[in-house]
């Protein structure tokens, strides 16, 4: 499991996560030593379920410790472990971002609301701007999106990575970060799985040579998985399916790199 897939969850849950609900699972402490969230702060409310109808209760601190108020039971007290929240550091996440795809312009601080500057990079047919926006899941998450563009520089290619969702906004495309990157364990360093210029439709020069192989086998499995409906959001999950799909229907082909897969759904997701 790529651990960024647990840090878009978390992030994804807006508020104050609790640590409890993710403490333990694939990534986690990975995440945790590498500086990508922090075991923080106190979590606003909790599910009481010591009654016979589970309702939520807010948090307090009276008498030296936590708890909550319960109509039927009264003060429940809790212990500080099972009130702890998770505090992703977006300045980390772009700052790691940055780095791993050698941006320069880049920006320490928000654009503006929820929006963070990753910084540009230089491609085959011009400059590609990336972006960290937590969330393009609603039409206010992609106006608060579209508010902070208007105040940048406009660039031909802009590339929004997010938590959850890629709802469209004028003149940039979207990427889940857990698409886009994956975590090494041991540096803390992101590793990009897809040629960044691939999610923005950004032509490419022809390099001459033979065309792919396995490209019209893939994009005719990539096709028939669409028309179906049985095709995955998700990058990741999509392109491992689609290279199994590849592995049965050509046993005599050599199965190509979850790499090439990515790169070919990349460029037939954007219609190129």
């Amino acid at each position: 499991m790529n651990a960024l897939d647990l840090l878009c969850e978390i992030i994804a849950a807006g508020g104050k996560p609790a640590v409890s609900d993710y403490r333990g699972r694939p990534g986690y402490a990975a995440l945790l030593r590498h500086g990508f969230f922090r075991e923080a702060r106190v979590v606003s409310s909790v599910v009481c379920d010591e009654c016979d109808a589970p309702h939520s209760a807010q948090v307090v601190f009276e008498g030296g410790s936590y708890g909550y108020h319960c109509p039927d039971l009264g003060v429940v007290v809790l212990d500080y472990p099972s009130v702890q929240a998770l505090r992703p550091d977006a300045g980390r996440i772009v700052a790691a971002l940055a780095e791993a795809l050698g941006c320069k312009r880049r920006k320490q601080t928000p654009v503006h609301g929820q929006t963070w500057r990753i910084g540009a990079l230089e491609a085959e047919a011009g400059e590609v701007m990336f972006y960290f926006h937590t969330k393009l899941q609603s039409e206010e998450d992609a106006r608060s999106f579209s508010d902070a563009l208007s105040r940048e520089v406009r660039t031909q290619w802009r590339l929004a990575v997010t938590a959850a969702g890629t709802l469209p906004v004028a003149g940039s495309q979207a990427v889940r970060l857990d698409d886009l990157a994956e975590l090494d364990h041991e540096t803390g360093a992101l590793r990009i799985l897809a040629t960044p210029a691939d999610f923005v439709g950004m032509p490419r020069r022809n390099p001459g040579g033979r065309p792919s192989e396995q490209g019209p086998a893939l994009a005719a499995i990539m096709s028939d998985r669409q028309d179906s409906g049985v095709a995955l959001a998700g990058l990741n999950a999509e392109s491992r399916e689609i290279r199994a799909a590849f592995t049965v229907q050509n046993p005599s082909a050599k199965t190509p790199s979850i790499e090439t897969v990515k790169r070919h759904l990349s460029k037939f997701r954007a219609g190129s």
